[in-house]
């Protein structure tokens, strides 16, 4: 795909960029560490998700500019997918390469949704780009309701569009203290989570905030807690080379459970953004012997932290909905908007809206019938 201008139907003008940084900034600042170019730029680094090809697509419309990039990978190349399918409990969907508009792997994506024209114009370039490279789906992971009802109505040919749940994820407000985070917690978990805590605290866990050389340090033994963490679930996430290349997103920051010998019994990795502590991998050393209090001390620690340093949010990530129902986070369920193409098998779709079903069955006691769209 040329990196020259395009004159879209739609209004809108469209370059192709070979790079993530050679784009031009969005005219808004990203909602999410995930959405930044940071974040764009390092994922074309990383090889833990086999990407194949990467192409950015910078729209505007006049008003608003957005840059989508878009990643290939083989049918079995998104580890974080894999895990959809594994906790599923599905065979394999995709018959071919896909064509991610933001990789699975990221909480949140929505680029291209920055207005009505940019996102048919994002599926109409998306989908000769999908035919260029041999996709067999234009996939747009990690959408609120407003983006996958723009991505879902956007022409795309004869074949509808497949808007689908296929995650919740879990926030909530941290107060200005720490007693306020407790009383959020559901009262018939409180006193157990607060015991846990003081557990943690009394076998000798203290937290460590790291950046900068202490967390580049840190990341190969966290690497292989997270994906002891990831194993337990039937899929190995989080390579080394992923985690180093996204400490160039604006941020970032490991929150480390130490012991009384300095070592590490568990971490979470994330970033603070515009005010919210994003919580995106997690790690537990499983054969430490505090191994039993360390999760539920590093989570609300990290709250400690995060509002002693002036955070009003906090982002736990997705699933694990039992644990982060306790703590009182709230969910959100996210959609995931499929545009098949010619190459697709007849039965993808049905596959697809059968994984969709069964991930809304695993969600389902922790949903209210409010938050559940299954």
């Amino acid at each position: 795909m040329p990196a020259t201008m395009l004159a879209a139907s739609t209004g809108v003008t469209a370059r192709w960029h070979p790079d993530a940084l050679a784009a031009p900034p969005d005219s808004h600042a990203a909602a999410h560490p995930s959405r930044t170019r940071d974040w764009a730029a390092a994922w074309q680094r990383q090889n833990t998700e086999t990407v194949l090809a990467h192409r950015h697509l910078h729209l505007d419309d006049g008003t608003r500019c957005q840059t989508v990039s878009f990643h290939l990978t083989p049918a079995d190349g998104s580890p974080y997918w894999t895990s959809q399918e594994t906790d599923a409990g599905t065979a394999p969907v995709w018959p071919g390469p896909v064509l991610w508009a933001g990789s699975p792997h990221a909480e949140y994506g929505g680029a291209g949704t920055a207005s009505p024209a940019i996102a048919r114009t994002a599926v109409a370039e998306g989908l000769r780009l999908a035919d260029e490279l041999g996709a067999c789906a234009l996939v747009f992971p990690g959408l609120d309701t407003r983006q996958a009802d723009l991505l879902t109505a956007a022409p795309h040919g004869a074949r509808p569009a497949l808007d689908l749940a296929t995650d919740v994820a879990f926030a909530r407000p941290l107060g200005t203290s720490l007693d306020q985070w407790w009383q959020d917690i559901p009262v018939r978990h409180r006193r157990d989570i607060r015991r846990q805590w003081r557990r943690g605290a009394e076998a000798g866990l203290t937290l460590a905030v790291l950046t900068g050389p202490a967390l580049h340090a840190a990341l190969p033994v966290f690497a292989e807690l997270a994906n002891t963490t990831a194993d337990r679930h039937g899929t190995r996430l989080y390579g080394l080379d992923m985690l180093q290349h996204l400490t160039s997103v604006p941020g970032i920051v490991l929150l480390a459970a130490h012991d009384i010998n300095g070592n590490l019994a568990g971490g979470l990795y994330g970033w603070v953004h515009d005010g919210c502590l994003y919580l995106w991998a997690s790690g537990i050393d499983y054969t430490h012997p505090a191994a039993r209090y360390t999760y539920t001390w590093l989570m609300n620690d990290a709250a400690r932290w995060a509002i002693e340093h002036g955070a009003h949010t906090i982002d736990a990530g997705r699933w694990n909905c039992k644990a982060k129902r306790r703590l009182g986070y709230q969910p959100t369920v996210l959609r995931t908007v499929v545009h098949l193409t010619d190459s697709a098998h007849p039965a993808t779709a049905d596959a697809l809206t059968d994984l969709s079903l069964r991930l809304g069955a695993h969600a389902a006691p922790y949903l209210t019938p409010d938050t559940n769209p299954w």
